[in-house]
């Protein structure tokens, strides 16, 4: 007989042969040498998969990446929510921030608490509440935020693309209110997407001696997870076959095809309308030609923030499309085994990630009703020669001026230009730096009930 190092914790030669049975025969995950239990239905559950390879990245870069991910997506929320700022699009650009910014705070409090302060290093310590706080910050969660994100993306290139095909439809189509409502419907089809990954598991705690594959015994206390009341009624390969395609093909391959067909669509509506300023600047419709110009910087804009996101997110979208063929249809595939997944995703998170902060760089670089918001926000001294020299009336003259009368009426889609953009022909940028929009004032307000606007093609 041999005494186990656990008070308490006897076991014969009967007990090797009943843990092999168990494991061999009888399908069991692993065997509880202490309490001569069987357990088939529960498994030891796994904080990490790879603890150096995480404890880097988790530990290290995330905080670091977290902490410029928190200030870039405040800031874009910040300055997006001003009143003279609410167009159809800054409303989507705003939401992204925020969905951006969800997607990095989830995972914060466990990667901070298990690698940053190194409590992967005290594991006999562990609490059931562990078991829990890893499953919402890194399984449930963080994917539910990420789909509101890849749609709301969608929603921004078809929203833009719409203002530029259709410009008098796009009045009553992409209106404030109508985004915002959009916006709610994604939110809560991503909630009911990601809902089944809440109620997969249940958790418990294991503490003593177990036997497990490939035919060994171990000292470990460590949660154990079982599937739960619905996924045994459902059964275990229908309830994840369901719950991952679903993910795959409506929140990752579906949205990556519409933004790479929106991208497309937008990029020859840009060239169709560059054609169209040349061909008024030709006809001296300066006015108009400007017009032009300012819509097409948005459109740009727009076209860079898609691509960057489509880069970012189209290896993800390839791999978990491989992930789910290889573990519905059983094939066997090296590239999805060893260590390779695991630095996959660290690294395309960190990508992902490091590109919110680059978001908020684009719209400084390419928006000037951004960067004249923020200086005003925050840099108001600085920035006060800069309004003044954007609403001198002389130098208004010179540019069409956005006039909106009529404060109870939603923005249009069309006429998301009533922001400044950064001017990207250089011919304009000397005599006209800025399209006048009130930024400390707010607009004029007519007694009359006429509407006035520019309408940007």
């Amino acid at each position: 007989m041999r005494t186990a190092a656990t008070p308490g914790c006897v076991w014969s030669n009967e007990t090797e042969e009943a843990a092999m049975y168990c494991l061999r025969n009888l399908g069991g995950s692993f065997y509880d040498g202490c309490n001569q239990h069987c357990y088939t239905d529960q498994n030891l559950m796994r904080l990490t998969h790879n603890l150096q390879l995480e404890s880097v990245v988790y530990g290290q870069i995330f905080p670091v990446l977290i902490f410029f991910v928190v200030i870039a997506n405040v800031l874009v929320a910040v300055v997006l929510s001003q009143k003279h700022m609410i167009t159809p699009t800054n409303v989507v650009l705003k939401y992204m921030a925020i969905a951006d910014l969800c997607v990095g705070l989830v995972p914060l409090p466990w990667t901070f608490f298990y690698y940053t302060l190194k409590f992967n290093e005290h594991e006999d310590d562990i609490e059931l509440w562990w078991c829990y706080m890893y499953k919402y910050s890194m399984d449930a969660v963080p994917p539910v935020c990420h789909n509101v994100a890849m749609w709301l993306t969608v929603l921004l290139a078809g929203q833009r693309y719409i203002s530029i095909e259709y410009p008098i439809k796009s009045r009553s189509l992409c209106s404030v209110r109508n985004v915002r409502l959009a916006t709610v419907a994604i939110t809560i089809a991503s909630l009911l997407c990601g809902l089944p990954k809440s109620f997969d598991y249940y958790y418990g705690m294991f503490d003593g001696w177990a036997f497990v594959p490939p035919g060994q015994w171990i000292n470990v206390r460590s949660c154990v997870a079982g599937f739960t009341a619905l996924v045994r009624l459902l059964g275990q390969n229908t309830f994840f076959n369901f719950y991952f395609w679903t993910r795959v093909l409506a929140f990752i391959i579906l949205p990556s095809l519409l933004l790479i067909i929106l991208n497309v669509l937008l990029i020859r509506g840009i060239r169709r309308a560059q054609r169209r300023k040349e061909r008024l600047l030709k006809e001296k419709r300066a006015r108009e030609a400007q017009r032009q110009n300012d819509s097409n910087s948005t459109s740009l804009m727009l076209v860079v923030i898609v691509s960057i996101f489509l880069i970012v997110n189209l290896p993800q979208a390839i791999f978990m499309g491989m992930l789910c063929v290889c573990n519905t249809f059983g094939i066997s595939n090296r590239l999805l085994e060893g260590i390779f997944p695991v630095a996959f995703l660290l690294a395309n998170n960190m990508l992902v990630m490091a590109t919110y902060p680059i978001n908020f760089g684009i719209y400084c670089f390419m928006s000037s009703s951004f960067r004249l918001t923020f200086r005003a926000l925050f840099f108001p001294k600085s920035s006060r020669d800069t309004l003044n020299g954007a609403l001198n009336p002389s130098a208004a003259s010179s540019r069409p001026s956005v006039r909106k009368t009529d404060s109870n009426r939603s923005p249009r889609c069309s006429e998301a230009q009533y922001t400044p953009v950064h001017k990207s022909t250089p011919s304009y940028s000397n005599n006209n730096q800025f399209e006048y929009a009130p930024v400390l004032t707010a607009p004029p307000i007519s007694s009359s009930n006429e509407k006035l606007d520019t309408v940007y093609l």
